[in-house]
């Protein structure tokens, strides 16, 4: 039986100031009525029980995680002792897991994508894993078909086929680029060799672990020390001590882009990456006006802006064009839609100047 973990212990920084270190963007609603970490659970709740079912997050965030999650069984929080990128986590889950089911084949799936295809997610998470135990040393991961040229995501070029499953083609990935240039991602929206990585993968816990020892024996021999701790008294002190001294990277650069053996299915999810406030408009309805509204907003002319807040205050908008603009109790945005993956530049400034209090 596959196990399912959502990683949820990212800041979001670029949606600042909605996105804060004590309620990050996985837990706001950004569409819909559920936040966006119900909505991870609730699109695969067709084929995981709450059994098979965890959540990677920060330590700090464990209670909002049960408060959000009820029916998650509360030792199912996967706990962060600190912030240290995606490898860290996702080896942590491996080696958790893989302890107590030994064998065991995960999908690490994100928490801040919109999906408007929930089953055909589902079913091809089912490929995926079917993949997996046909190629146990294969790490899949779910590859979306382009529809514009997006700076802001990472890519996949497809390689040769590996094998049909279910009906899916399941191709090798021959390469992976992250965040193009404008020009590059256009060629790459004009082919038909190159696909959006999700970054939703499917693997056996045991295969990444095998490859943190070939690419990162720092972080592989941290993680060997909690394995050994898994299951006695100092499990968690033992996770608390080693964990914050683990390499921070991304699980891309560690692991997925040298790894000898990766495969992509190809998926049309109707897929969308909340990742700054200049992107909602690609994954979220805009007006005529290519406007995106959320909150008391009253606009005269305005055109291809984002506006976000006025729940206690009316946010009024005159001639307008081409803006940000984040309205919290205690913090105003206000950006060029061009600079908005500079958001994260101030919270980097607040935290290096004593700001925190507004992060």
């Amino acid at each position: 039986m596959m196990k399912y973990v959502i990683r949820a212990g990212g800041v979001g920084t670029r949606l600042w100031p909605y996105s804060r270190s004590t309620k990050p963007k996985q837990f706001h609603v950004m569409s819909g009525t559920n936040s966006m970490i119900q909505d991870a659970v609730e699109r695969i709740a067709p084929i995981a029980s709450p059994q098979d079912m965890y959540v990677s997050t920060a330590a700090s965030l464990k209670d909002l995680v049960i408060e959000s999650l009820p029916d998650l069984p509360p030792d199912h929080v996967i706990m962060e002792p600190a912030l240290r990128n995606t490898a860290p986590a996702v080896g942590l889950e491996c080696a958790l897991l893989e302890a107590r089911y030994p064998g065991c084949t995960i999908a690490s799936l994100g928490s801040d994508h919109l999906i408007g295809r929930p089953q055909e997610f589902c079913r091809l998470l089912e490929v995926a894993e079917q993949v997996v135990e046909e190629h146990p040393e294969y790490l899949i991961t779910l590859g979306v078909t382009p529809t514009r040229p997006e700076t802001g995501y990472g890519y996949i070029r497809k390689g040769e086929t590996l094998c049909t499953i279910a009906g899916e083609t399941v191709f090798t990935a021959a390469e992976f680029t992250e965040k193009p240039d404008e020009a590059t991602a256009r060629r790459y929206l004009d082919g038909a060799d190159y696909l959006w990585n999700t970054n939703m993968f499917v693997w056996k816990a045991s295969t990444v672990l095998e490859l943190f020892a070939r690419f990162e024996p720092q972080t592989h021999a941290g993680l060997t020390q909690i394995v050994e701790a898994i299951g006695g008294a100092r499990e968690s002190e033992t996770i608390e001590a080693v964990y914050p001294g683990l390499t921070s990277i991304a699980i891309d650069n560690a692991i997925i882009e040298l790894a000898p053996h990766v495969a992509t299915l190809e998926a049309d999810l109707d897929w969308g990456d909340i990742g700054s406030w200049a992107a909602l408009t690609d994954v979220l309805d805009a007006d005529d006006d290519g406007n995106l509204f959320d909150g008391q907003v009253v606009a005269l002319d305005a055109r291809n802006t984002t506006a976000y807040g006025g729940r206690d205050k009316l946010i009024a908008l005159i001639g307008v064009e081409d803006l940000v603009v984040v309205d919290t109790e205690d913090v105003l945005l206000v950006c060029r839609k061009e600079d908005a993956q500079r958001v994260k530049e101030i919270v980097d400034h607040l935290n290096s100047d004593s700001g925190h209090r507004y992060t």
